[in-house]
């Protein structure tokens, strides 16, 4: 029994990071396919920001937090993450960055 508990979990496990993997390439297609310059960034922060906010309306009040407790959790992951990807993403598609 606990085996095929295990094997469900993994299985489950599994499935997310697939659908994460494919909501993930949806969304870079959408974002290499709209290149229009260095200022699009902010174009593209706002619509992700827009549907996390979207998401987070169909929660209660009570997961509406721990959905932000979740990404305030993953900041430094993102920050960590983005900087180990920059030189490949730099040469694939050129720097791009926003007004400062």
């Amino acid at each position: 029994m606990v085996s095929l508990q295990v094997n469900r979990k993994e299985e489950a496990q599994k499935m997310d990071k697939d659908r994460i993997e494919t909501i993930l390439q949806h969304i870079l297609e959408v974002i290499e396919s709209d290149r229009q310059g260095p200022d699009d960034f902010d174009s593209i922060t706002l619509a992700l920001q827009k549907a996390i906010t979207f998401q987070m309306a169909l929660a209660c009040p009570h997961c509406r937090k721990q959905i932000v407790r979740r990404l305030r959790a993953h900041i430094p992951a993102m920050l960590n993450a983005a900087s180990q990807l920059a030189r490949s993403a730099q040469e694939e598609f050129g720097k791009h960055h926003t007004k400062h």
